[in-house]
């Protein structure tokens, strides 16, 4: 045995789970440091680089957090430590990664001792092994959560901040719950019991991954705490546990309106994706993420819902049989796998959400929807190393044999740490990015479509028009592809071709109200203004709230000489603007100088 092993078995039991922190701490934070060289990507655009409003923590910012869905999001404690993000580092992506890394090895840490403490209560702990042992498999447990390539997503996209922030009050609540179930003392109960609430309250706060967590104290209340009493009536102890999870589901009611609320805009229509469908992919997704969990490879930030989604395929039909054989054994053998149908009830309970049942987005999976629902799996992994740890003082084995298995379990450690090191580095820029997405599925529409937004905003708009042109071709519905492929041929100058585009974007989507004003200004600028103002017109109509479309308007009324109804315009426009509007400045001195002139 090391010197080291020596000096960490010598070390009281403090000593001893402080030494195991920081190595947790150490481990996952070099794996996840190249982070820090990343910039803004993907969605970071509308959260961050294009949105003042979380900029500072002002009274008005702090409203703004807590009042608004943005990005079909309500997360205000997330936005909170935005602002203070702002606060610290203004622009610089480095310090939000920063955040982002210090909050994984939290939850890293946190999640060591929810582990520990499941560890103390199953029966797989005996007089056979020490409490060391089990400190040592739930930090094996911890890292198999924490440095897993499944996690790079959240932990590398800033966007995804409030997955990290729920990750911590989500353990806290748990880790509450579990103590108040272990104490005898009524004032000692009600106490971690109101801490645990309170928890959770700030969980449904940064995420609204916590609105399952109910029925997730429910199972751990059967195993591992055994909370059904020995000797009273299982039906009078169940209405007892029912009872008390009332004040859980009230506040994950409340969290689950406001999360649909947030996210209704973006959600399917069931037409579109019928409940079958939604069912079937449900079934592929339990499986996709397990197998994912196993198998980290060729990870994607961007798993597609393919719009011909066929519930009869035969991986979807298969993943079905195989959920339905799983779950079925599970619970026939639940007295002698009391472990295994609790993990599995958990992560399906955890995941179902994010299954497809309420489709929001067109991507069928994604790695970061595992970030909390695949902590079972960590557990498993502790609880499988502590069984190794009582058979081998049980038995006696080969030195060879325990060294062998001592290799495996590193370099399974290892494998991981690369894996992840190396996912990190596509999330290093938006087109390192949709590079990677693309070279896993050439077939993807959105990648080439947020790719030619990327070379667009970069003024490579042959690049652009080229990438606009396959997601089009891909997806001849897309109106957007269309719309913006027309903002680059007009950069271009070549405004005939640039019509035809936001013309075939309108009739794709008739509400486009975008492009109505965009159509517009070209068919003014061919001289078309009877055409350019029935766009304004159906611009106006369709949103009252577009300044765009009242100064465009006004601008060609100011062209015919009709000087009352250009500043009726230019009036409406200032108005509906928003303080920041880019052209505020340039429509006042234009309707200064038509009032000039109507009063002359």
């Amino acid at each position: 045995m090391s010197k080291s092993m020596m000096k960490v078995l010598q070390l009281s039991g403090k000593s001893q789970t402080r030494v195991l922190i920081v190595l947790i701490a150490s481990v996952v934070f070099a794996c996840y440091m190249p982070t820090l060289n990343n910039g803004f990507v993907w969605d970071d655009d509308v959260n961050f680089t294009e949105n003042f409003n979380y900029r500072g923590l002002s009274p008005s910012h702090l409203n703004w957090m807590f009042t608004t869905f943005h990005d079909a999001n309500f997360h205000p404690l997330a936005w909170l430590t935005l602002g203070f993000d702002f606060v610290l580092w203004g622009m610089n992506p480095a310090g939000y990664h920063l955040t982002n890394l210090v909050l994984h090895v939290l939850n890293a840490v946190l999640f060591f001792f929810l582990i520990i403490e499941f560890l103390r209560l199953t029966s797989v702990v005996t007089t056979d092994i020490d409490m060391l042992g089990i400190k040592v498999s739930a930090l094996i447990g911890a890292l198999f959560f924490a440095i897993h390539p499944l996690r790079v997503e959240t932990v590398s996209w800033i966007s995804t901040r409030g997955d990290l922030l729920c990750g911590i009050f989500y353990l806290l609540t748990i880790i509450a719950y579990v103590r108040m179930s272990d104490k005898k003392s009524t004032i000692d109960r009600r106490k971690w019991f109101l801490l645990s609430m309170l928890f959770y309250m700030f969980s449904l706060l940064s995420r609204a991954w916590g609105i399952t967590l109910p029925l997730v104290l429910l199972i751990l209340d059967f195993y591992p705490l055994r909370r059904l009493a020995p000797g009273c009536r299982p039906r009078s102890s169940f209405k007892k546990l029912l009872i008390e999870k009332i004040p859980f589901a009230l506040l994950a009611l409340g969290g689950g309106v406001v999360a649909f609320l947030a996210k209704k805009g973006s959600m399917l229509n069931v037409p579109e994706h019928g409940v079958i469908d939604r069912f079937m992919q449900a079934a592929y997704g339990l499986c996709f993420y397990l197998y994912k969990t196993i198998v980290p490879i060729r990870l994607s930030p961007f798993y597609l819902l393919d719009k011909s989604f066929n519930p009869i395929e035969a991986k979807y039909i298969a993943c079905a049989l195989l959920v339905l054989c799983v779950t079925l054994v599970l619970i026939i053998m639940r007295r002698r796998w009391p472990w295994a149908i609790t993990a599995w009830g958990c992560y399906a309970v955890i995941v179902s959400p994010l299954l497809g049942f309420v489709q929001s987005g067109p991507q069928i999976a994604a790695d970061r929807y595992t970030y909390i629902s695949c902590m079972p799996f960590g557990i498993l992994v502790g609880a499988g190393i502590l069984r190794m740890l009582i058979l081998w003082r049980k038995e006696s084995h080969l030195l060879f044999v325990w060294l062998s298995v001592v290799t495996a379990i590193l370099t399974g450690l290892l494998f991981l740490t690369v894996n992840s090191s190396r996912q990190v580095r596509f999330w290093h820029d938006s087109r390192s990015l949709w590079n990677h997405v693309l070279q896993l599925n050439p077939d993807n529409y959105l990648a080439y479509y947020n790719r030619g937004v990327l070379n667009q905003d970069q003024g490579r708009l042959a690049e652009a028009i080229a990438d606009y042109s396959l997601a089009v071709k891909l997806d001849p519905e897309y109106s957007e592809a269309y719309y913006n492929r027309g903002i680059s041929r007009e950069s271009q100058g070549d405004l005939t071709v640039a019509i035809v585009d936001y013309s075939e974007a309108i009739q794709l989507n008739p509400k486009y109200v975008e492009a109505y004003n965009n159509r517009g200004v070209l068919r003014k600028a061919k001289g078309d203004l009877a055409g350019a103002v029935t766009d304004f017109n159906t611009a106006i109509r369709l949103n009252p709230l577009s300044p765009e479309a009242y100064a465009n308007r006004g601008v060609i009324r100011l062209s015919q000489n009709d000087l009352k109804r250009a500043v009726q315009d230019f009036t409406k426009a200032l108005e509906v603007a928003s303080g920041n509007w880019s052209h505020r400045v340039q429509i006042e001195q234009i309707l200064g100088d038509v009032r000039a002139r109507l009063d002359s």
